[in-house]
């Protein structure tokens, strides 16, 4: 059956000439793993976001990809999926922190980790700092990587969210250091998760990130109203039963992390 493509990521577009072989199926996703260990990521257009690694599809109804297969059609007209990159400029500080946690605060979610200071404290409380050693440091991310449920476990989404709140930092002197240790940090640990997380974790830290995350982080240093802010929120919350939230938590940690420091 040919399957027409909606949009591909910008960094899937080169790659699909490459070889692959077939890593895992899922009902709406289908991943390919190429010889340099990263996923190729097949998508069903109408539940998931532009990704970096993926290819949209339109999709039949009641599709299967553990029971289906087909062939893209129009890829070579099909929309490359670029996202805007920009750090922040010298001065610029991470706003909209209030009401990024009252969006998160709304979330029913289930997730083994505090997501806010003063939540639950019968849950595992991720403790990173600007100020923290490489020994403080290493040692929470072994604490968090690999974590919680989920095919991407509760600590690696926060990790993940803590890195994309961080990227646009980088060059400030204060956050640079912080945010090159702990890129150093979790790539070392990637070992201690799956492929899936290893793969989504190893492209953060190189300032890859989905759609909604993009677009969270340019809102950071813009002016918006309190409702763009909340659907900004909710569109990355989107992602499974836990796995958005706990990406916002890790995005909120970083702007406070950022906030601390400059």
């Amino acid at each position: 059956m040919q399957l027409p493509v909606v949009s591909v990521g910008y960094l899937a577009a080169g790659r699909l000439a490459q070889r692959l072989r077939v890593h895992s199926r899922f009902r709406h996703a289908m991943n390919f793993m190429a010889a340099d260990g990263h996923l190729l990521t097949l998508l069903d257009a109408c539940r998931y976001p532009n990704l970096p690694d993926a290819v949209r599809l339109q999709l039949p109804h009641g599709w299967d990809w553990r029971e289906m297969t087909g062939a893209m059609d129009g890829l070579e007209k099909a929309v490359i999926w670029q996202p805007e990159r920009a750090l922040a400029q010298t001065g610029e500080q991470p706003a909209h922190h209030a009401a990024l946690a009252e969006a998160l605060q709304k979330q029913p979610v289930e997730s083994a980790l505090m997501l806010l200071p003063g939540g639950d404290s019968t849950k595992r409380q991720p403790l990173l700092s600007a100020q923290s050693s490489a020994q403080a440091l290493t040692a929470q991310v072994a604490q968090l990587i690999g974590f919680g449920n989920g095919l991407t476990p509760d600590g690696d989404d926060y990790l993940l969210g803590y890195l994309a709140a961080l990227w646009r930092w980088q060059d400030t002197p204060l956050i640079a250091g912080h945010f090159r240790l702990m890129r150093e940090i979790i790539t070392g640990q990637l070992n201690r998760t799956n492929d899936i997380s290893a793969h989504y974790l190893g492209r953060a830290a190189h300032g890859h990130f989905s759609e909604p995350v993009c677009d969270l982080m340019m809102l950071l240093t813009q002016q918006a109203s309190n409702g763009q802010i909340q659907t900004a929120a909710r569109n990355v919350m989107q992602f499974g039963a836990s796995s958005g939230a706990d990406c916002l938590a890790g995005m909120l940690h970083g702007i406070r992390t950022i906030q601390t420091a400059l």
